[in-house]
Formats: structure tokens, C-alpha cells, sequence
């Protein structure tokens, strides 16, 4: 029988090996060659863990890590994932153990929405997650764009590791203002501080009267060893609503384009939510395009159910 308990640093090495056994049937599907899913660099697993480290947790059986899952809370928002179980002891209960730890994690807060992302070709877990009482909403789709190296030249936005410490902090109280109203005390900051800490990308700041009005969160590096190293991806690229339109997107969304190009990349994705309509709409005509797509479900009754709006909020509820 496996116990569930809170993962540990020295767990490190162990989940980066469960999750790429895991997960490695998946990969090989997605690529179509017989290749091994290269195992999540030490910093990622690191980094997730130290988000939330008491919503983290691991199955272990025989003094081995068999499971692993991951919660992440942006205030009002919460969900769980990566969430992975060896193939050997899939079908004796440990997910649904891993996922009762998480969501007694999340519900610590009661006004918080809860959810999660997965693979819409994996019918087991959403049978899963089904019975465990999500609902299914809108797609996340993950969009790509090849980086031309004749585009124009820097965009100047404020850079988070050129701030100061007070800047910083006057940031971070402007977002969660800016992002409380796309969704009640949605707060991205610890992806912001996460990235900063363990070297992994760089904050753009969009600014309006010295006020931050949007961020683009960008990670430069890849969160897989020996793998993906041409490629950025944003994170968190988020407007308030009130500064919302084609010129301030535009404007981030160059400036990201810019950065990426800076440190050698040939190409930039994200994620859009389909409920962001407006924004997926103007990502398709700036020549970004549909590459996967993930399934967003949310806990009953932790929403007000399927909606669409004109906002600009670029996430995705995965690890």
C-alpha cells in the first residue's frame, strides 16, 4: 500500500524520473519516433515544488516514489498538475489518493476556483477527473510562431531584473490590481519571483503613468534536459482590462517577440484559453498558430460554469 506524503527536496531526482516514465508512451505518441521523454531538468522540479511546497506530494511504495503531483495557487485560482503515477501501479487507487491530497491543499482557501489541464487524448484520466467531479470547460490551446531574425529590433519595456527592490514590490501591488479584475485576487507574482529566482526567463513590463498595467513572464530556458533549446515560451502574459486592446497587446506581445529573438530563439509559444476569445483571435492573425491543445476542467461549484470575455490572461493550468 503506498503512502501518500509531502514531496521533499531529496525527492527531486526520483519525480523527474517517474514523471518522464510516465508520461514517455504519451511523448512517443506526440513525436511519432521511439524516442525517450528527456527527464524535467532539476531546476524545473525544483522551482514547481518551492510554489506551493505543502500542496507537493509523492506516493511512495517500498521506499520508492511511485507518484507525484503538484498544486499551484495564484490566490483566487488554483489547480494541480503535473500529476503522474508509474504504469506499474496505475488502477490500484494512488492518483485518486495523490489528487484527494492536492484538492484538500487548494480547498484550504474556500472561495478559491479549482481546476486542471490535460491531454484530451488521455480518455482514462478525463474519465477520472469526471468522477471525481470536474467539469469540462473551454480548451486550452497551446499556439507557436517561428521567429524571423530580420524583424525589427528591441521593443524598450521595463525588465524585472533591471528593477529595484521598492519598484518591484510597486509592481506586484499594480498587477494584482490589474489581474483581480480579469478574474477576484487572481495573483501571479510567485511565477514572476519563481523565474527570476532559479534563472529561468525574464518579466516585461507594460506601463502606463509608471503603473504596471501588463506583464509577459518568458521562460529562455528549457524545462527539459538536452531538449527545446531553440524555443521561449511564455508563461503569463496578462493585460488589465481597462488597458486592454490591439495597441498595448501588440506592443507586449513585440516586445516578447524581441527578447526571444535576443537570446537566439527560432520560436516563441503560449497558451490561450478559449474563453479569452478576443485574444485568441488576435494571436491567429498575427501569425500564431494551433499546435495542441489541452482540456480545462473546473470543480463543481467553484465556478459560475463556461463563459467567454475580452480579456488578454495567457495561461495554462499545467506543469
Amino acid at each position: 500500500m503506498a503512502i501518500i506524503r509531502l514531496m521533499r527536496e531529496e525527492d527531486t531526482d526520483a519525480v523527474r524520473q517517474v514523471d518522464a516514465l510516465a508520461f514517455g508512451a504519451w511523448w512517443r505518441q506526440l513525436g511519432g519516433e521511439p524516442t525517450e521523454l528527456p527527464q524535467r531538468t532539476r531546476t524545473n522540479v525544483l522551482a514547481l515544488r518551492e510554489k506551493d511546497p505543502e500542496g507537493c506530494f509523492v506516493a511512495e511504495e517500498d521506499d520508492r516514489v511511485v507518484g507525484l503531483i503538484f498544486s499551484r495557487t495564484w490566490g483566487g485560482v488554483g489547480w494541480f498538475g503535473t500529476f503522474a503515477v508509474l504504469p506499474k501501479y496505475q488502477g490500484r487507487g494512488v492518483g485518486k489518493r495523490l489528487i484527494g491530497a492536492s484538492l484538500e491543499y487548494l480547498r484550504r482557501d474556500k472561495d478559491r476556483m479549482i481546476g486542471l489541464e490535460t491531454m484530451p487524448e488521455s480518455p482514462y484520466n478525463l474519465g477520472l477527473y469526471l468522477r471525481r467531479g470536474f467539469q469540462v470547460r473551454l480548451s486550452t490551446l497551446l499556439l507557436g510562431k517561428t521567429l524571423e531574425s530580420s524583424a525589427g529590433g528591441d521593443v524598450d519595456l521595463p525588465r524585472w531584473s533591471s528593477a529595484g527592490a521598492g519598484t518591484r514590490k510597486r509592481w506586484l501591488d499594480d498587477l494584482r490590481k490589474a489581474t483581480g479584475r480579469i478574474y477576484p485576487r487572481l495573483d501571479y507574482a510567485k511565477e514572476i519571483t519563481s523565474t527570476a529566482q532559479h534563472g529561468l526567463g525574464e518579466t516585461l513590463m507594460l506601463t502606463d503613468g509608471g503603473r504596471a498595467v501588463g506583464i509577459s513572464t518568458v521562460w529562455l530556458v528549457s524545462s527539459r534536459e538536452g531538449w527545446g533549446e531553440e524555443l521561449a515560451g511564455i508563461q503569463i502574459l496578462a493585460l488589465h482590462p481597462a488597458h486592454t486592446n490591439e495597441e498595448t497587446f501588440r506592443v507586449l506581445l513585440d516586445a516578447t517577440e524581441a527578447l526571444a529573438r535576443a537570446h537566439g530563439k527560432q520560436k516563441l509559444t503560449l497558451p490561450v484559453n478559449g474563453r479569452h476569445a478576443w485574444a485568441l483571435e488576435r494571436l491567429l492573425e498575427w501569425g500564431y498558430r494551433v499546435e495542441r491543445a489541452m482540456v480545462r476542467l473546473v470543480l463543481e461549484g467553484t465556478d459560475v460554469g463556461p463563459s467567454a470575455d475580452g480579456c488578454v490572461n495567457l495561461s495554462r493550468w499545467a506543469g
